[in-house]
């Protein structure tokens, strides 16, 4: 997993708004060191693709210092492509997870996205369940 975690502030009012993303937060930094930054600008390139804040800035600073993102929604993604920015969403940081022995399975943490109201095809699961040998 990542030794730091670059959470721009948009993303965590949008998040805050669904649930309380402290316990979040502060079960990153058990591991690693989690950093929450304000962006005075989202880049122009990035604007013109008309994504949700917390998309726009995550993308923008990803182009002002390089480093992949964490991002699922699907218009975010196209644009992190078509810009060759790094990507995962968030069932290839459950599968890291699984990986590093930090959760021994993966479906309870995919059941817990859906529940939180995360899209996921279904057929898209049983294929990973499947292909990780997980009943």
């Amino acid at each position: 997993m990542a030794k730091t975690w670059i959470i721009p502030e948009g993303v965590i009012n949008e998040l805050s708004i669904k649930s309380p993303i402290q316990p979040v937060l502060s079960q990153l930094a058990t591991d690693a060191e989690v950093i929450t930054r304000s962006i005075k600008k989202i880049d122009h390139i990035v604007s013109d693709w008309n994504l949700g804040l917390g998309e726009s800035e995550v993308l923008s600073l990803a182009l002002s210092d390089g480093n992949g993102v964490v991002i699922d929604d699907l218009q975010a993604r196209k644009c992190a492509k078509v810009l060759e920015i790094t990507i995962s969403g968030s069932l290839g940081l459950i599968l890291m997870a699984k990986r590093d022995g930090i959760i021994k399975n993966v479906r309870p943490a995919f059941k817990s996205l859906i529940q939180s109201g995360l899209y996921i095809d279904p057929k898209l699961i049983e294929n990973i369940l499947e292909s990780i040998k997980e009943e």
